[in-house]
């Protein structure tokens, strides 16, 4: 679209450039052409005034010593000079050059004939030599300046008739041109505001479909920028179709974990009773060993169940964080100290050794203690977990001083996480583990971003995973409170 704006307003720019030089042109051709059109009418008054100069010379010539002679006019001879001189000037390089340059010699030798003419006395009659002379040249000379009169008008006439019509197909052009222009250039500008404006009206029919619902809408056929505004459009209409629908999964999802967590505080009770009832018969019946140890079984698996019941609505019903001023070495210490108490730590043959790599100095946040305990003691089992042949699991802590975060570090040496299974690690109900639950880490996902941290998981280069959790350093006002 924008090269055709562009070629619409050079080709707006271009139209008017060439009617303005046609204008010019045609108002210097009309100019010249009436000038020399004046200088002819001119020329021809110049011809008829040395004709009639000419005429009345004769006149004085065959009056004088009459009653009708008329006075001597000396300055009639220079008249017919200085007009034969002026059409000199003109002529004088011109193809008639030749014949203005006789006829200036004729007029200039008539004048002086008819000088001595005038100045003969008269004798009674027009016989004198001089007289006839001059007489008969005056009659020659009137006869060829009205042939070149003749001439010269017919000339005249075919230039004025010429320069007429070049005026009037002139004005016909000029006509035309201020006419019709302004309707050629308001269809210009129609064809090029409709390329502009169909587009737009496309767009914001497309738009208010979208509002409407009908998100299976697409615009097709247009080009240049607004058909790169109709991909995206086309794009954001499919990525919209396909978040509202998983909206509407995640909004069903939503309400069989609603559902589930309900059947779940529902069905955990009467299992209570069941493993309560099966202790009670195990204690006071008299039953042989091989159904106690079905029985036992029955009681494990039921405490399994209660297990993953319980991970279950941790998960589906967090409890409501209660933060407070904590030290994050110190929670980890009180975590270590539980994990004594283990049997992947506390036994004597033991395989799994702690190594803690604390740095001093760190500062206070704000958190909720006993989530972070939980949090950092399912990290620690999982990493037991992942070195069943033993190992050494490494916690680090620092202090980062570009993005004023706590990064708190849980590395092991075990065989690593598949690259492929990363991306799922933290999804609920994922599990590597013959017994696991799949909730462990989610639940710890969930416990660290709401206390405003964040979870990550990588493979080492050395061998084994590590996890890493970043807290951000939350002021504290001087009551103690964020």
């Amino acid at each position: 679209m924008k090269k055709r704006i562009i070629f619409g307003l050079g080709l707006f720019a271009l139209m008017f450039l060439l009617g303005g030089h046609y204008i010019v042109r045609t108002m210097a051709s009309t100019i010249y052409e009436l000038h020399g059109l004046a200088q002819l009418h001119h020329v021809v008054a110049l011809r008829k005034d040395l004709l009639l100069s000419v005429d009345r010379n004769q006149d004085k010539i065959r009056l004088r010593g009459t009653k009708y002679a008329v006075t001597e006019e000396p300055e009639s001879q220079a008249d017919m000079v200085a007009i034969i001189n002026n059409c000199w000037k003109c002529h004088e390089f011109s193809r008639s050059a030749k014949t203005i340059y006789d006829l200036k010699k004729r007029v200039e030798a008539y004048g002086k004939l008819s000088r001595r003419a005038i100045a003969v006395k008269p004798a009674g009659n027009v016989t004198d030599m001089p007289v006839v002379a001059a007489l008969r040249m005056g009659d020659l000379l009137i006869q060829d300046l009205e042939e070149l009169i003749s001439v010269t008008s017919a000339s005249l006439e075919r230039k004025e008739k010429g320069i007429i019509d070049n005026v009037k197909h002139r004005e016909t052009l000029l006509i035309l041109l201020v006419t019709v222009g302004p309707f050629f250039a308001v269809a210009l500008a129609v064809l090029f505001i409709g390329g502009i404006t169909r587009p737009v009206r496309s767009l914001l029919d497309a738009t208010r479909r979208l509002k409407g619902g009908d998100l299976d809408h697409r615009i097709v056929g247009l080009k240049g920028e607004f058909g790169e505004v109709a991909d995206s459009f086309n794009e954001m209409a499919a990525s919209l179709k396909k978040e509202m629908q998983n909206m509407q999964r995640t909004e069903q999802l939503k309400i069989c974990g609603e559902m589930a967590a309900g059947l779940a505080h529902e069905i955990r009770n009467p299992l209570a009773g069941i493993k309560v009832s099966i202790e009670v018969l195990l204690a006071e019946l008299d039953i042989e060993e091989r159904d106690k140890l079905v029985l036992f079984k029955v009681i494990e698996e039921i405490r399994h169940i209660e297990l993953l019941m319980k991970n279950f609505l941790n998960f589906a019903r967090p409890v409501a964080t209660q933060p407070a001023i904590v030290d994050i070495n110190e929670v980890l210490g009180r975590t270590l100290d539980f994990l004594k108490n283990h049997p992947s730590f506390s036994t004597p043959d033991a395989k799994c050794r702690i190594v803690r790599k604390l740095a001093d100095g760190l500062p206070e946040t704000i958190a909720d203690p006993q989530q972070l305990k939980q949090v950092f003691l399912n990290l620690f089992l999982n990493a037991a977990d992942a070195m069943p042949q033993g190992g050494e699991i490494t916690i680090s802590t620092r202090h980062d001083l570009k993005s004023q975060a706590l990064v708190i570090e849980v590395q092991d040496t075990g065989k690593g996480i598949p690259a492929e299974l990363l991306d799922r690690i933290f999804q609920p109900f994922f599990t590597t583990k013959v017994k696991g639950t799949g909730l462990g880490l989610a639940v710890s996902k969930r416990l660290v971003e709401d206390n405003g941290g964040s979870i990550q998981v990588a493979n080492n280069l050395s061998g084994g995973a590590v996890f890493t959790i970043i807290l951000p350093l939350q002021a504290r006002h001087p009551g103690g409170t964020t």
